[in-house]
């Protein structure tokens, strides 16, 4: 099987050993009993996991859970980025709890590298928050991504609230976040995902389904794709592994084996490339 050559789209850096920027992650590892999530993870290391990809570019995506860890975050990366073998770039975070000062001052702050290319909060920001405003005028304004974090719950309040912010890019994390992988499941995402595509020009991440599924191969993908294919088309789907946390499910080598051939088949060659490629060249400036 020719692999693809990938942007990927949605991969976490991260050595919790030296670095004490992760306690959700500790937490998370436990639960799921997969203690390798600790392990170091950096470009050498995500290449070394699947040493057949031609790996183009990948967005690394803050998952600190520290109070503010993601400061201490950006600056090593700029650092760590910089000795990188493939082009790649930041999506920051904030802390939405903060006051509107401190919130665009910690913003501030990260955009001062060159690699920062937009901002998403994983908990605590929904579509009333006194934050999101704040953020979304100043990511707005600076013509950088939002990544958004939304669930089929939250998607119609998001949808609503983004449309005050015609020009902001979104990108929309993980599918929606589907809730789990029964029937009605999957027929509440599709759902989720025909009006969040019909009424809105984000582009959307197929990633994450190692955290729904519960085992990844090719045919629990393939109903997942399909209806992703179907409803946002393949100019506006971005592949993300989520390495290393889908590896709860599936290794990245499994990964690749399983949806490579499904979008091979389903796609031309150039909607794969776009896919796997092109699309996070656009969304992410890279």
């Amino acid at each position: 099987m020719t692999q693809p050559t990938i942007v990927d789209a949605h991969v976490h850096l991260w050595d919790p050993a030296r670095h004490p920027w992760y306690p959700g992650l500790h937490a998370f590892a436990e639960h799921a009993a997969s203690p390798g999530l600790l392990d170091r993870h950096l470009v050498g290391d995500y290449v070394a996991h699947q040493p057949g990809v031609t790996l183009a570019g990948l967005v690394h995506v803050s998952a600190t859970t520290a109070p503010h860890a993601y400061l201490d975050e950006a600056r090593w990366l700029e650092e760590e980025l910089g000795a990188a073998s493939v082009p790649a770039v930041t999506i920051g975070t904030v802390d939405p709890l903060l006051p509107a000062s401190e919130l665009v001052a910690h913003l501030e702050q990260q955009a001062t590298y060159d690699r920062f290319r937009g901002a998403r909060v994983y908990g605590g920001l929904e579509p009333d928050s006194a934050a999101t405003p704040v953020l979304l005028d100043w990511l707005a304004e600076r013509g950088l991504v939002f990544d958004l974090v939304a669930s089929p719950g939250s998607l119609p309040g998001w949808i609503e609230v983004l449309e005050r912010w015609t020009g902001l890019s979104v990108v929309l994390e993980h599918l929606g976040t589907p809730h789990h992988d029964s029937a009605e499941g999957l027929s509440a995402w599709r759902e989720s995902m025909r009006t969040a595509a019909e009424q809105t020009d984000w582009v959307c991440k197929f990633s994450g389904l190692g955290m729904v599924l519960a085992d990844v191969t090719a045919d629990t993908l393939r109903p997942w794709l399909e209806g992703a294919a179907s409803t946002w088309g393949w100019q506006r789907l971005l592949f993300g592994s989520n390495m290393p946390i889908d590896s709860i499910r599936v290794t990245h080598t499994d990964l690749l084996d399983a949806i490579v051939p499904l979008v091979t088949a389903a796609a031309t060659p150039d909607e794969a490339a776009q896919f796997f490629e092109h699309n996070a060249r656009a969304a992410y400036d890279l």
